[in-house]
């Protein structure tokens, strides 16, 4: 059984690592449902994630996709997961998830970002603005955000056709994939489960609008020195 934590809300990264899952082959998924938490409506210049999810709930997501689900308050979560033997337990949404859940489980998380330099939120955002690879981790999460061990990352790459939307959806699609795919990586034995953490890097935050302008500046530049995607 794969467990999958998520929002008690339509959340479209749940909906699709969701619907991967089971195109891979994977039917014995139950959803681990916690509070949706209302946070400030944060508008950036340049959105960068999709956010066209179906408007469901989660009782009737899983009622047509023949899925179990629990709800739990976040507090509940570590004594469920002793209680209930899962396989592998995947993020799909969550927020700062308590300590004593990365101690006793092995939690896999999907960052869309290339660990450990870009940590925190607007990967994508900081990675172009301060030059950094771009790219997607998988790892299992340690009670500091973005650190832990790594599973696997990759680097995605920016082609001379690239919009800055196409790119964010290459990331996206990338995060939904590799989650998936972690596990194989780990069933394979094929971890790398190097530590992440490093001081070196610290979490960005939401990067402001003054700053994005100059990110999509920067882009540009990184575009027009790219490879043509035909030339590949």
């Amino acid at each position: 059984m794969i467990a999958v934590i998520t929002y008690d809300a339509a959340h479209r990264k749940t909906q699709d690592l969701v619907y991967k899952l089971i195109l891979n082959g994977y039917t014995a998924i139950q959803l681990i449902v916690i509070p949706w938490a209302e946070r400030a409506n944060y508008l950036p210049i340049y959105k960068h994630r999709p956010s066209n999810k179906v408007s469901i709930t989660i009782d009737e997501f899983c009622v047509r996709l023949n899925l179990k689900f629990s709800r739990l308050e976040i507090g509940d979560i570590n004594e469920y997961l002793i209680k209930n033997n899962f396989k592998h337990i995947l993020i799909g949404g969550a927020g700062i998830l308590p300590g004593d859940l990365s101690k006793n489980h092995k939690i896999i998380n999907s960052h869309p970002g290339y660990l450990p330099n870009l940590k925190g939120l607007d990967a994508l955002k900081w990675a172009i603005y301060y030059r950094q690879p771009i790219g997607v981790t998988t790892h299992y999460i340690s009670d500091k955000a973005d650190e832990g061990e790594l599973i696997e990352r990759v680097l995605v790459p920016l082609y001379f056709e690239d919009t800055f939307h196409n790119l964010s959806y290459r990331i996206y699609e990338t995060e939904i994939d590799m989650l998936v795919n972690a596990i194989k990586v780990i069933e394979n034995n094929k971890t790398i489960l190097e530590a992440l953490a490093d001081d070196t890097f610290k979490a960005n935050r939401r990067m402001p609008h003054h700053l994005e302008n100059i990110m999509m500046i920067r882009f540009e530049d990184l575009r027009k020195n790219a490879l043509s995607f035909k030339t590949i």
